[in-house]
């Protein structure tokens, strides 16, 4: 891997993109640009982001691409958040925001952001200290999280950020106390179900992290309310000299940009039910966040610490999976496609990784009934918080498995682009190749056969006789070609 390392925050309010080098395991920062979007406003009635908005975005990340263009994919991750969670045509922003950036955009869920942004954080301030309570107000969702060290604890990602709160409840510019008290009630109620477990955990220090508390406390340290971090005090008089001023245009105060204005109400509402739902009384502000934590999750997948690797084994222990039958599955799996990389996957190193994963879970349906057990197993690993994987990454996973047995339906695969449609396709191939050759659920070191393939063509040979001695394998083989030739694929063994 590349010492150079960048990450993209494709935020509901602002874009981010941080380069760094990895030196002995720190990141040195080599550059940052920030732009203001505010992704969250263009969502429509119906949660499409809007062409205006559209166009914007797509103008900072061809200013991104020019500096991120040239560096190799496995140093590069660019990841999307909440409102490119909710948006309907989020698929077709993907589609062309990666052509411009020349690299891969990943939705990521609000756990694995939490995940990502208690690393930034946990990197950036003293670690010797006991567990702490991390705040993110982002856009359009809010991230909590207890840790300790470098280990999140508990997580959650809530549905509310600074500028989703002010579309909602103060779209007009002006600020009133019925207003106020409305929208600080609808943030308790999206606190109300963590309070009690996170208070029970407890934590030494409280953390805030992102534009929204940055701000605030740029506020309250301007404005000579605090002399460091945020205080309830000065949160209190932000809150006050808001209400006074009656509408945002009206608002005076130090130490706020003029971009940041406009949503500043609704992100000091969320931290002020924040602060009043977990008994804060001071939080301290790490400049380290979701950025950074993609940066030092780069460096652990180079280190071979890969975060999705360990989510899958843990996965695999909660369902119970038959460990030593996935493991012969999965080495058959790596065999044929070590056999077929050049002509399936070239340039596609997470493939491989890929067909791991869903040759470990694959059984992971019979935790819940034989029948249709591919089904159950492809609900709960495309509904689980996977930590490590993108939306993507862990809808191809589901896929896979939903796929691994009985009839084909490679159309599924369409809503990925091209190129994972076609990995998608390949990767199921082998995983009910690979199963099919242990259904016996014993080890036989002569079951593996030679594959070669030509775009949709596969053929398998196996040793002299092995077949004859085999008759139930070969009845598989012969119902598979029906399967395959439905799908498209043209499939021989002799």
């Amino acid at each position: 891997m590349q010492h150079i390392l960048a990450a993209i925050d494709l935020g509901s309010n602002s874009f981010h993109m941080i380069v760094g080098k990895n030196e002995s395991g720190q990141i040195i920062v080599l550059d940052r640009i920030r732009e203001m979007i505010r992704l969250a406003s263009g969502l429509d009635e119906k949660n499409n982001i809007s062409p205006e908005f559209m166009n914007k975005a797509f103008d900072c990340l061809a200013r991104f691409g020019e500096r991120i263009r040239h560096l190799d994919a496995d140093v590069v991750r660019i990841v999307g958040t909440n409102t490119l969670r909710k948006a309907h045509n989020s698929n077709r922003f993907m589609s062309r925001g990666e052509k411009i950036l020349g690299h891969p955009i990943e939705i990521i869920s609000g756990i694995e952001e939490a995940r990502l942004i208690y690393s930034g954080v946990a990197h950036n301030v003293a670690s010797d200290n006991g567990q702490r309570l991390v705040v993110d107000i982002g856009g359009g969702s809010t991230e909590i999280i207890i840790g300790e060290r470098y280990k999140p604890i508990r997580m959650e990602s809530l549905y509310m950020g600074c500028v989703s709160m002010t579309k909602y409840f103060f779209s007009s510019g002006e600020i009133t106390r019925k207003k106020i008290l409305k929208a600080h009630m609808h943030a308790m109620r999206e606190l109300e179900p963590s309070i009690y477990t996170y208070k029970n955990l407890g934590w030494q220090d409280a953390i805030g992290s992102s534009g929204t508390v940055r701000a605030i406390e740029k506020i309250a340290i301007e404005q000579g309310w605090s002399s460091h971090g945020i205080t309830r005090d000065a949160l209190d008089k932000i809150l006050d000299h808001l209400l006074d001023a009656g509408h945002i245009d009206k608002v005076s105060l130090k130490g706020i940009k003029a971009e940041r204005l406009p949503v500043i109400t609704g992100g000091t509402i969320v931290l002020n039910a924040i602060f009043d739902a977990f008994d804060i009384e001071n939080m301290v502000v790490s400049n380290g966040a979701l950025r950074e934590g993609i940066l030092y999750d780069l460096i652990g997948r180079d280190k071979k610490k890969n975060t999705r690797s360990e989510t899958v084994e843990k996965f695999a222990k909660r369902f119970v999976i038959d460990r030593a039958h996935a493991n012969r599955v999965e080495k058959t799996a790596q065999h044929l496609f070590g056999q077929v990389k050049k002509s399936w996957f070239k340039n596609r190193g997470d493939a491989k990784k890929t067909l791991q994963w869903a040759a470990i879970l694959h059984e992971a349906g019979l935790s819940i009934a034989h029948n249709h057990f591919h089904k159950h197993g492809a609900y709960l690993t495309g509904h689980a918080d996977l930590l490590g994987f993108s939306r993507q990454g862990q809808q191809l996973l589901s896929l896979i498995i939903q796929q691994q047995r009985r009839s084909l339906n490679m159309e599924l695969f369409n809503e990925f682009e091209s190129d994972n449609n076609q990995v998608g396709e390949r990767l199921t191939i082998l995983l009910r190749l690979a199963i099919l050759l242990n259904r016996s659920r014993i080890e036989e070191e002569s079951n593996i056969p030679a594959i070669t393939v030509n775009n949709k063509q596969i053929n398998l040979s196996f040793d002299q006789d092995w077949l004859s001695a085999h008759p139930l394998t070969k009845s598989d083989l012969e119902a598979e070609v029906g399967y395959l030739d439905k799908a498209g694929y043209r499939f021989l063994f002799t």
